[in-house]
């Protein structure tokens, strides 16, 4: 008889319930002053679905899924994050159709393969929002002041912004030839999973962990030197924004993030005492 919850959970006692509770009546109460609505998807999806949206050759998708087959032979996936799923919600139940902004909240269980530590479970609890149907920098801006706001109601200080931009599908292609114009000679050195990445996509070797702290990925191209007049105009925006609402960053040009689907915007928020484990909040823009 097994005694003991899978490697990676952890049970929430009747003793930790309250601060639970006390998180989730923090963020509902902030949603609902930036006029978001909460959604509530399944736990797991057709697999495709995060195939297609978090994209192949991620540590997501190629590593730390939880994947099976149904009684029907169906693939299905316990959900790694929510953005895939909601953003499917919104399109199956035609939640554009009145057109505007929908603005979506979730708060919810999520499942990754990964190895259990300080800061990283296999089943983790995630709050997230997705903002739909704008394309405004202003928007950019509020989802990160959003972000900032639930942090500091919850009483972190000392947080810190890093802000990047990843550009679009017009510019990324030449950012993506100057990586591997870049990385061609270090070749050698790149771990097996980077080696793959160098081909398929170079911009997740600026996102791994074990390159990371090799002498010349402080001499790889910055995105930004690659940005569209779109592009540059969008991230300028977006940093005007937040000066104006007083929230300092740092701009870090190797912000890249672990999934495919974000264009333009992407931003880290991280709380220094965790130490390696410091980020507490991260996304980004998809169109």
């Amino acid at each position: 008889m097994l005694t003991n919850a899978p490697r990676g959970t952890k049970d929430i006692l009747p003793d930790a319930v309250g601060a639970w509770t006390h998180v989730e009546h923090v963020i509902r109460d902030l949603c609902a002053r930036y006029g978001y609505g909460e959604i509530r998807t399944p736990m797991f999806e057709h697999t495709e679905l995060f195939q297609r949206g978090i994209g192949d050759g991620t540590d997501v998708v190629d590593k730390e899924m939880y994947t099976f087959s149904d009684r029907g032979d169906r693939s299905l996936t316990l959900r790694p994050e929510n953005t895939a799923s909601a953003v499917r919600a919104y399109l199956q139940n035609k939640l554009y159709a009145d057109g505007g902004l929908q603005k979506l909240f979730y708060i919810g269980s999520m499942f990754r393969y990964d190895r259990p530590q300080a800061g990283r479970m296999r089943e983790f609890h995630q709050f997230g929002v997705e903002a739909l149907g704008e394309e405004s920098p202003a928007l950019d801006a509020e989802v990160i002041l959003l972000a900032y706001d639930f942090l500091t109601a919850l009483g972190l200080t000392g947080l810190t912004l890093k802000l990047n931009s990843v550009g679009c599908p017009a510019c990324r292609p030449v950012y993506r030839e100057r990586l591997q114009s870049y990385f061609k000679e270090y070749l050698p050195t790149l771990c097996d999973d980077c080696k793959d990445r160098y081909t398929r996509s170079p911009l997740r070797i600026l996102d791994c962990k074990r390159d990371a702290e090799q002498p010349f990925m402080a001499g790889a191209p910055a995105i930004t030197d690659c940005l569209c007049p779109a592009c540059t105009e969008h991230f300028a925006q977006v940093q005007q924004h937040l000066t104006a609402a007083g929230v300092s960053y740092e701009l870090d040009p190797r912000l890249v993030r672990g999934l495919d689907y974000y264009t333009r915007t992407a931003f880290e928020i991280a709380y220094p005492p965790l130490g390696a484990q410091s980020a507490v909040a991260g996304g980004g823009r998809y169109d």
